[in-house]
């Protein structure tokens, strides 16, 4: 079916949606978040962290919940008021129109669409590196995937498919089997530690906080911290395929946040103090040195072996199912919501419409399910680590995930009679929260991750004029298509620049013996990189606003501040402490930083609020928010194909074209 503008392509999602299977209860809703929650994150992040901050990584847990429950308070209330699948790659739309719902979606789409290869690498990477090596070969002794590893992970993920495929009742179903099984071991393993905790090495030699407040901030991105917190947002993903979406996905969301942040803090108190130095053979207090140990690898496993009854040490065989169950049962739930972000944006309109095709037996959108897995699995062989993978994972989906409380906001001022089961109290304030408590997150990300995030996303920026620009902006397609080439390419060669002469040369070396540079070579360096990059994004987007309709520039005007906060931070990690690469045996912080400790924190407040404030009221009513806003308002709004569905027992109605 063909469309000529937004308005036509909502009405084409919601017919797909109507075909999407209303199956999901409240507990399949908490398990596929609380699923998502515990997967690798628990069996790794917990060491890198200590490696990171020491005892304070019990902090940065603590603040990276609090954030995460602030953006996940934001989503709760949009998921009440906004239940359909996909919904955190299309609210954006709604609030603030298609370019900034194309870079939000943009980012949230490089990060979900990895997730999956990343738990499968978790599983081959916990069984080939610890005894008795049940994968044999399948990884380096530098960590990184062999070719057979990558080949087993690749099978894992076809796996994943599979039980994708089946539909989202079974999917549902299995998935709340085995998230009991990911909250009883945990909470064995926190049960079990407390019988041999040496409450000595929360305050070693070095203190509570050896490595500072840089250690506990840079431990949040680059330890997986982040990383392991994200699981939450797959009740917000599934909401279209809840019975009652306005009110299970909301509770979901809440409780799944809140038993993650109690876990995950109890889980670094205990491994904290479990840690016995000599059986680990490290000399206290060098907690960099659980980078190059048993430790690393595999956290609880070896730990539990370590420590001396015959009890723990039995225990540790279940960890290694565990090792397997975890991950497996998180990559199999992320490839759904990824699949759902997918589909999600199909429907926007940023990509092409196929991606709206439902399966019609096990009413599953299998095209974006397809489209997923297949570069989920590209991702596997240039990221053959999950320590390479968690960074990038935690930055993307942290600067999707801010736009929450801006949506929320928006969506109060210009949608005010839309239907809000779930009210969030001090919305404003709560926001802000999430949203500089997200921009944080990616600011204390070491710059070489940085460089990464912001490299993908601007490599996918001409995609938006490639497919969206010509049919909802008035852009001319010949104009579009030229503005999009020339971006692209030029994003090329600056990024080749930027990563020979920064990525590994001289900001982040990867060369140890590499003398470090003169401040002005550094700066001037830089500041090559930088202005190139933003001019190659700044001039084309005047270009499609000068050549665009009325609607094509409200959309711009709406997107200013995606680009001010991303190359502000940008700008202002480059000369902070953060400047800096994470390695194996800890992180090389600049010490001296052009913008010192701690007087970079109320610099990056200040200029992350304004931009907040700003991002807030840049929302305006789009004409995807009106017709949304009908379709919800509908007296069959929540009804699907299924003739059980409808009150009559009769055919459900499709949209009225």
């Amino acid at each position: 079916m063909a469309t000529n503008s937004g308005v036509d392509q909502v009405l084409l999602a919601d017919e797909s949606d109507r075909k999407l299977r209303r199956a999901l209860s409240f507990q399949d809703l908490f398990m596929i978040s609380f699923g998502g929650v515990v997967g690798s994150g628990w069996l790794f992040a917990v060491s890198f962290a200590a490696e990171l901050a020491g005892p304070a990584s019990i902090v940065a847990w603590i603040i990276c919940g609090i954030f995460m429950m602030a953006i996940g308070l934001c989503f709760a209330e949009i998921a009440s008021s906004l239940h359909r699948s996909g919904q955190l790659v299309r609210g954006p739309l709604y609030s603030h129109g298609g370019f900034t719902g194309f870079i939000i979606a943009a980012a949230y789409i490089l990060g979900s669409i990895t997730v999956p290869a990343i738990e499968a690498e978790a599983v081959i990477t916990y069984l080939a590196s610890n005894p008795p090596d049940i994968i044999p070969n399948a990884v380096a002794s530098n960590g990184l995937l062999t070719s057979q590893g990558i080949g087993i992970a690749i099978l894992l993920l076809i796996g994943f498919f599979f039980l994708n495929y089946v539909g989202v009742r079974f999917l549902g179903a299995f998935n709340t089997v085995v998230t009991w099984w990911k909250f009883i071991i945990p909470t064995l393993t926190i049960i079990f530690l407390f019988t041999v905790f040496h409450s000595s090495n929360l305050t070693i030699a070095g203190g509570f906080a050896p490595f500072g407040w840089p250690g506990i901030f840079t431990s949040i991105p680059t330890a997986g911290i982040g990383f392991a917190y994200l699981g939450f947002r797959g009740a917000a993903q599934f909401s279209g395929e809840a019975k009652n979406p306005q009110r299970d996905a909301p509770r979901a969301i809440i409780y799944s946040i809140s038993a993650a942040v109690v876990l995950y803090v109890l889980l670094q108190v205990v491994f904290i103090g479990a840690i016995n130095w000599s059986a680990a053979g490290i000399t206290p207090p060098d907690w960099s040195g659980l980078g190059s140990g048993p430790l690393h690898t595999a956290p609880f496993y070896n730990i539990m072996k370590e420590a001396g009854p015959a009890l723990l040490g039995g225990f540790a065989a279940f960890l290694l199912a565990d090792a397997v169950i975890s991950p497996a049962g998180t990559g199999w739930v992320f490839l759904g919501e990824a699949t759902r972000a997918v589909y999600g944006v199909g429907a926007d309109g940023f990509f092409p419409k196929p991606l709206l095709r439902i399966q019609q037996r096990t009413r599953i959108p299998w095209i974006a399910l397809i489209v997923t897995t297949v570069v989920g699995g590209i991702f596997i062989a240039p990221f053959p680590s999950w320590f390479l993978f968690a960074e990038f994972v935690t930055d993307a989906f942290a600067v999707s995930l801010i736009m929450g409380p801006l949506t929320l906001l928006a969506l109060r001022r210009h949608a005010p009679n839309l239907k809000r089961p779930f009210t969030l109290p001090g919305a404003f304030w709560i926001g802000a929260v999430a949203f500089i408590g997200g921009a944080f997150v990616i600011y204390w990300t070491a710059f070489g991750g940085l460089f990464y995030v912001m490299t993908v996303i601007f490599l996918v920026l001409p995609v938006f004029y490639f497919f969206y620009a010509p049919v909802n902006m008035g852009i001319s397609r010949g104009t579009s298509l030229a503005i999009g080439i020339v971006q692209l390419a030029l994003t090329v060669v600056i990024t080749a620049y930027g990563y020979i002469n920064l990525y590994i040369g001289d900001v982040v070396s990867l060369s140890p013996t590499k003398p470090p540079p003169s401040d002005g070579t550094l700066i001037t360096t830089f500041a090559i990189y930088y202005i190139s990059l933003l001019l190659i994004v700044v001039v084309p987007t005047l270009i499609a606003y000068s050549r665009s309709n009325p609607e094509g520039r409200k959309m711009i005007n709406a997107g200013w501040w995606v680009i001010v906060l991303l190359f502000g931070m940008y700008v202002i990690n480059f000369f902070s402490v953060y400047n800096s690469f994470p390695t194996v045996g800890g992180i090389l912080f600049n010490s001296k930083g052009y913008i010192p400790t701690p007087y970079d924190t109320p610099i990056f407040f200040v200029f992350a609020a304004c931009v907040y404030v700003w991002g807030v009221y840049s929302g305006y009513r789009t004409k995807d928010l009106n017709e949304v806003e009908q379709l919800l308002a509908r007296p069959d709004a929540d009804m699907t194909i299924d003739d059980s569905a409808h009150p009559s027992g009769g055919p459900m109605p499709g949209p009225n074209h």
